[in-house]
């Protein structure tokens, strides 16, 4: 209870600082949530408490981590949102495992379920969503023991997972629609609409999971499916552009907040598809704009007046920012360049993460691609993962970075890196999860991803 007593006082003096500050401070998250992988799989892998209450002396220090046995996960996705519990579900990409923390007190929380492998059907898990009933679902894009043979793509759909509050397997759904032969059907990127009566799942496609022994083969498919006794409704195709491939490997799908509308971004293609019909027995999506070749589109998000598009180009290097008041016509309003300097864009930046000796070749691949990302309540602030994912079927890499972004909106609107969110130990921008130290002991470096603005549970009574 003391330890508790503390954390709580910690929590409740850095709110109050806020309350004394602008009305950014007072709409601020105080704690971001990291999601990391041991570098070398040696040893476990974590989830991280960062400071992120800028008018914090320590903006930006690793408060707190959390290391989870076994290692070796591939920690991915963390719980989309923030729920009213504050139990914070993570995703192992090669464990096929599922950790369950209870955070009332990021400071002094603790894990409280892990739901191996062994456990499912299903494997990969990717995305997970919160229900208004309190369930969650973890999408899965793999089976186990998938393989990444010819007969294996059509026959053997991902499908969805749906668990309790406390980590109980409570069923487990396939993507399979009947309705839609000789396609692949593999759930990756997931989100509830704002009425959490309708889910929407992306077919990114086969190869994710640790048996998969062939390459990566993309979906052109979105399903959406009735909450919350999980009937799916359609699985709609996405049709290509002049280019031919821009429906490939659908990745990342937002909703506004006030209507079914909807984006999903295309890793593979490289494209933004737009729908203004979810909710419909039959979506239909339109082409809305093209990133281009290679600019493999990751993580995304739509501030809270659906203005303003967030979405994160490893393959360019880029994070954009789209003027999203058209659902039909966004228009690329700036571009914040990982390629260069943070403190200084005319400067080209430094390869490689600070403190190690890397092959020239090796510097350049990870000079920098932003890819998970979340955005605060209040849509300032755009925390960004600079790392995707290794495993057997797909990699791509970054340089091991945790960056704040805000999003500025006056006299014109811009991104650009928080200057004063810095590593506590190099000074640099960013927090550098290549470092040798970590609350929980020296494990060396780390690939940080999945993340979550959050708050401590009220106080009882309040």
């Amino acid at each position: 209870m003391r330890r508790w007593g503390r954390g709580i006082a910690l929590g409740l003096a850095l709110l109050a600082g806020c309350a004394r500050g602008t009305r950014e401070d007072r709409l601020a998250e105080p704690y971001l949530l990291v999601w990391a992988g041991d570098a070398d799989r040696k040893d476990p892998d974590f989830l991280a408490v960062i400071d992120a209450s800028p008018r914090s002396s320590t903006y930006g220090k690793v408060l707190k981590t959390y290391p989870v046995k076994p290692g070796g996960n591939e920690p991915f996705g963390l719980s989309a949102t923030q729920r009213p519990d504050r139990r914070v579900f993570a995703t192992g990409l090669l464990s096929n495992a599922v950790f369950v923390f209870d955070l009332r007190n990021p400071l002094d929380g603790r894990l409280i379920a892990t739901l191996g492998g062994q456990e499912s059907q299903l494997a990969a898990p990717h995305d997970v969503v919160n229900l208004a009933n309190g369930h969650v679902v973890v999408a899965c894009p793999d089976r186990v023991r998938y393989r990444g043979e010819p007969k294996e793509l059509l026959r053997t759909p991902g499908g969805l997972r749906e668990l309790d509050a406390n980590g109980k397997v409570l069923r487990e759904v396939s993507d399979i629609d009947p309705r839609q032969r000789g396609i692949i059907q593999a759930s990756t990127g997931a989100a509830v609409d704002g009425s959490g009566t309708l889910l929407a799942t992306t077919s990114r496609g086969h190869g994710l999971a640790s048996t998969n022994r062939g390459t990566f083969i993309p979906g052109i498919a979105v399903q959406t499916w009735h909450l919350p006794d999980l009937a799916l409704v359609r699985t709609t195709l996405l049709e290509t552009g002049p280019r031919g491939d821009e429906n490939l490997g659908p990745l990342a799908v937002t909703f506004r907040r006030d209507r079914a509308h909807a984006f999903v971004a295309t890793h593979e293609g490289g494209a933004l598809y737009a729908s203004d019909s979810m909710s419909a027995p039959e979506p239909v999506f339109r082409r809305v704009f093209d990133f281009g070749v290679g600019a493999l589109p990751t993580g995304a998000a739509l501030t809270p007046d659906d203005r303003w598009y967030v979405q994160a180009l490893p393959g360019k290097q880029r994070l954009v920012l789209l003027d999203a008041r058209d659902l039909f016509h966004p228009t690329m309003t700036y571009g914040l360049r990982f390629d260069r300097d943070p403190a200084d864009e005319s400067r080209e930046r430094k390869g490689g993460p600070s403190g190690l000796t890397m092959s020239a070749d090796e510097s350049r691949e990870r000079k920098g691609g932003p890819s998970g990302l979340t955005m605060s309540a209040d849509g300032s602030r755009v925390a960004v993962a600079d790392y995707t994912m290794d495993v057997p079927g797909y990699q791509l890499d970054g340089d091991h970075r945790v960056y704040m972004v805000r999003l500025d909106r006056d006299p014109q609107p811009r991104l650009r890196f928080d200057a004063a969110f810095k590593d506590e130990h190099t000074g640099e921008i960013g927090v550098d999860f290549d470092r040798k130290h970590w609350p929980h002991g020296d494990t060396g470096p780390a690939r940080p991803h999945g993340m979550l603005f959050v708050t401590p549970a009220p106080p009882p009574g309040d």
